[in-house]
């Protein structure tokens, strides 16, 4: 877990842009970090990616996940939420849905906390897991276009169908309008 939060760091200051800070400018005021305005990370979302999940008994999954969303961004502050569907190995399929709480840690990069409820093969009966977790947005290359990676381990089950004690990780792309 500790080379992934490494490698996530890496990943953050590679395609960050650069801010004033970074340019020699002034310094900003109490005041200009409460009203910055993230651009990147408000906004309604399409979202793809691939999920990893590690199982408790030593299995390891890989699924596809396909999503949309919105955020709102209040001062720094961001609430959000969505819905995902994943697909790929049977152990994995069904999808979710999502909400998060967070804030801006510059115009470009958020971090925020996540709580998922997942559906096994979004069938009623299996009624589901609750997880927690936390994810890491940034913008990318383009405007519109971000990375995000996320993790988040079970907190709670109901149901006969749900799936194993595990953590799902999952890495992938935004694109806001």
């Amino acid at each position: 877990m500790r080379k992934v939060a490494i490698i996530a760091a890496a990943l953050v200051a590679l395609v960050s842009p650069a801010t004033a800070a970074d340019k020699g400018g002034p310094h900003a005021t109490l005041e200009q970090i409460l009203t910055a305005k993230p651009s990147a990370l408000s906004g309604c979302f399409v979202e793809a990616g691939l999920q990893g999940t590690f199982l408790a008994a030593g299995d390891r999954l890989a699924n596809g996940s396909l999503g949309l969303g919105c955020d709102a961004k209040i001062g720094i502050g961001i609430i959000g939420g969505g819905i995902r569907g994943l697909f790929g190995e049977t152990e994995g399929r069904g999808g979710s849905f999502y909400g998060k709480l967070g804030f801006a840690l510059n115009p470009h990069v958020g971090l925020y906390g996540l709580i998922d409820w997942r559906i096994k093969d979004w069938k009623a009966r299996d009624l589901g897991q609750l997880a927690l977790g936390a994810g890491l947005e940034t913008t990318l290359f383009r405007d519109g276009l971000s990375g995000f990676i996320e993790a988040s381990t079970p907190v709670a089950k109901w149901g006969a169908g749900v799936t194993k004690d595990d953590v799902l990780t999952m890495a992938g792309l935004r694109y806001r309008f």
